[in-house]
């Protein structure tokens, strides 16, 4: 069997897909082969796959209805930023293709609950969503962890995290994070993306409540370089989310996640799993673990009072960094048919959800 042929929306130098896809799928393990680029032009995406070194005969497209109409494409992936995710992707699904979208599906639950219904009224064989840190390499660690009975039975975990994004200042890149109708916040994105691996790992919510917060309606937006842009940006999204609630397992979460950097010298990310014998204690440059995995795992075993080390089970692609070996085994995963761990859109449509019951317990904030 030859390669999968996939063509990418939303492809151009320094961007995600570039950054984040291309490591694997220009690798010599990958499974699939680029056969065309859909960017807002054609003239950019020709551009892109100049750039980037593509082959020559990649086909390259200025619309995506172009796209879904290649019978040559086996996969459609698509890495546009979340506000245009449902237009992008539509028509491909509607053409009964298969497709992997970056997290979230779309702006709301709405436009995930109507991707999911085109999906199955197409018979889209696969429709898969990156919510990548469940492949992360901590994962199958701390899956290890627990079934060895290490630290017996969890009776809790806590979560203290920073996010980045949503603090006093934001990237003029990434200025639509500011604005609650784009889909994307500190919510939608490192949290939830957080809380998707931690609930990979221990299990579903039961019930929870949750605080949601805008502290500053008025950010900076900045370059790169630090150079003002707009000194007074109104922000609608939320900075601060706070979250309790029980698992499945009748253990007991607790979580804040701000935005913004945290503490001069700290980790971004401190993670504890208590447990009837012992504490599992993680450490992480942030939330978004999915990109930036984690520092340091440590057992605190209380019979013996010993604190241990524990290594990381990188497993395949461990020659890789986080952000190109968690998408290269969602990848893999994909190639092989593999949906134990994968996102698919039916699992997409749950985290909407949670996001949707979060905005109702925070009537301050509006969800579409």
């Amino acid at each position: 069997m030859g390669p999968i042929r996939i063509g990418i929306i939303g492809l151009s130098p320094g961007a995600w897909a570039a950054n984040a896809h291309l490591p694997y799928l220009l690798s010599s393990d990958s499974k699939y082969k680029i056969v065309a680029v859909c960017n807002s032009s054609a003239e950019s995406a020709a551009k892109s796959v100049e750039e980037l070194k593509l082959p020559g005969e990649v086909r390259t497209y200025g619309n995506v209805q172009d796209i879904a109409d290649d019978k040559d494409i086996e996969l459609v992936v698509c890495a546009t930023r979340v506000d245009r995710h449902y237009m992008s992707i539509l028509p491909s699904l509607k053409a009964g293709k298969n497709v992997f979208v970056e997290w979230p599906l779309g702006r709301s639950l709405i436009e995930a609950e109507e991707l999911l219904d085109v999906a199955k009224e197409k018979n889209v064989k696969l429709a898969a969503v990156g919510l990548q840190g469940r492949f992360d390499a901590i994962v199958e660690t701390l899956k290890g962890i627990l079934a060895e009975g290490r630290i017996g039975k969890v009776l809790s975990t806590t979560i203290t995290s920073q996010g980045f994004i949503a603090g006093q200042t934001e990237l003029e890149s990434q200025s639509y994070l500011v604005d609650y109708e784009s889909g994307g916040s500190l919510l939608s994105i490192p949290a939830l993306h957080l809380l998707d691996t931690v609930q990979e790992v221990l299990g579903e919510f039961s019930s929870f409540q949750s605080l949601l917060s805008n502290q500053r309606p008025v950010v900076k937006i900045v370059n790169a370089d630090g150079s003002v842009v707009k000194e007074n940006a109104e922000k609608t999204n939320p900075d601060h989310f706070m979250i309790q609630g029980s698992l499945k397992s009748g253990a007991v979460l607790s979580a804040i996640i701000r935005g913004g950097a945290p503490f001069k010298g700290s980790p971004g990310l401190e993670w504890s799993i208590y447990g009837e014998k012992g504490e599992i204690r993680i450490t992480g440059p942030s939330a978004f673990i999915e990109i930036v995995g984690t520092d340091n795992i440590q057992l605190h075993d209380f019979a013996t009072d010993e604190i241990k080390e524990v290594a990381l089970q990188n497993g395949a692609f461990a020659e890789m960094g986080p952000i190109n070996r968690n998408l290269a085994r969602v990848y893999e995963a994909i190639a092989a048919g593999d949906k134990t761990i994968l996102c698919d859109f039916e699992g997409a449509v749950k985290r909407h959800q949670f996001i949707e019951e979060v905005y109702s317990q925070n009537p301050g904030v509006q969800y579409k």
